[in-house]
């Protein structure tokens, strides 16, 4: 991520940047290991899986093409952390609990890393406050409360903002995962009501995130204007 990741002026999709400052080992050791995921699940043998799943993933939280500056990069970031993390691999289970039945097993401390990714948990979150580099947050979807430890620059994070992100404990405190999807302030009462009413339905966390992804694409393509207008429209 950037130091500018909330900056509304830049992209609302931010990604993790390796040149960022670590506060944990640990939190370091989990980020390479979801890279290492998504580059094996994702060549050779597992090339046609990879591809299914991304046209899978685009179809439901919004298609994004290569001259989507603002988008592209970090929606493919995202969608290679869902392809391991959530999306059943060729039928069943997901790669990063898929690769902890290999034979011979991993390393005691790879597989330790690999099951946190595993227990990791993505949801829609409202910011309650920022101090330093500690982030009060709240599941809007579930009702937890997470306190996050974040290893990257907190600057452009605002109290009330409204995003889409994966907390993942590494054991001693809570941390993000490599993406967020920041939704726009001028939007933010439209997307919580359409949550609690998705939440009323019964619909399930997941295509909660994927329709508000939707929304999320459909304000850049008109423009960045009228948010609150471009949320409230049907994207099915």
């Amino acid at each position: 991520m950037s130091d500018t990741a909330g900056d509304r002026s830049g992209p609302d999709v931010a990604v993790a940047g390796d040149s960022a400052p670590t506060s944990t080992s640990t939190s370091a050791a989990v980020h390479r290991q979801l890279e290492k995921l998504a580059e094996r699940y994702s060549a050779g043998e597992n090339k046609i899986e990879a591809m299914r799943a991304r046209e899978e993933y685009f179809e439901r939280a919004g298609k994004v093409f290569d001259d989507d500056a603002e988008l592209f990069e970090g929606r493919m970031a995202a969608f290679l952390e869902w392809y391991v993390l959530e999306r059943p691999f060729r039928g069943g289970v997901a790669p990063v609990v898929h690769v902890l039945d290999e034979v011979p097993p991993l390393p005691a401390e790879e597989r330790r890393t690999i099951a946190l990714l595993a227990a990791s948990h993505r949801s829609l979150f409202e910011l309650h406050e920022v101090d330093d580099r500690t982030m009060d947050l709240e599941d809007v979807l579930g009702g937890a409360r997470f306190l996050v430890t974040e290893r990257r620059h907190t600057i452009g994070f605002n109290r009330g903002d409204l995003f889409e992100a994966r907390v993942i404990s590494d054991g001693a405190a809570v941390i993000f995962g490599k993406t967020f999807i920041f939704h726009p302030v001028d939007a933010r009462e439209v997307a919580l009501t359409a949550v609690d009413a998705a939440l009323e339905r019964g619909v399930p966390r997941h295509e909660i995130l994927f329709d508000l992804a939707r929304r999320h694409v459909r304000w850049h393509r008109f423009g960045h204007i009228g948010a609150a207008k471009i949320y409230a429209a049907n994207t099915d």
